[in-house]
């Protein structure tokens, strides 16, 4: 009975697929194509104070932000005040999922999990 090679065949073809597999994937800050969409790893992100809206008047003078489930904190990425009514732009990140806190007059307001996409503004409204 002739010994069979296909076990030799197996092996090579997974080691093969594990080098290509290795070979692929796009890094954060880079621009990459995929059937025609252009995809970018970076989002902009502003804030918006409608305290205005609901009634309490509250002036913003700081927003921090994290990657979700981090305590990686960006430290105030304000300028200056936010006064209600105001939109201020606060950066480009890195698209992944973040945890924010808005700082206010009368306390904090926390926003947990939220996806910054890669070529589009991410605006966390604070109430």
């Amino acid at each position: 009975m002739a010994r069979t090679t296909f076990p030799r065949f197996a092996a090579f073809f997974l080691a093969a697929g594990a080098l290509v597999l290795a070979g692929c994937g796009g890094g954060y800050g880079e621009i990459y194509i995929e059937d025609e969409i252009v995809y970018e790893a970076f989002g902009d992100v502003e804030v918006d104070n409608q305290t205005d809206l609901g009634g309490t008047f509250e002036d913003m003078y700081g927003f921090e932000m994290a990657p979700a489930g981090t305590a990686l904190w960006s430290g105030n990425l304000l300028p200056d005040l936010v006064f209600p009514g105001e939109i201020v732009y606060v950066g480009e990140f890195y698209e992944d999922f973040y945890d924010a806190d808005a700082d206010l007059d009368l306390g904090i307001i926390s926003f947990f999990d939220i996806l910054v996409e890669g070529g589009f503004t991410t605006t966390f409204e604070v109430f």
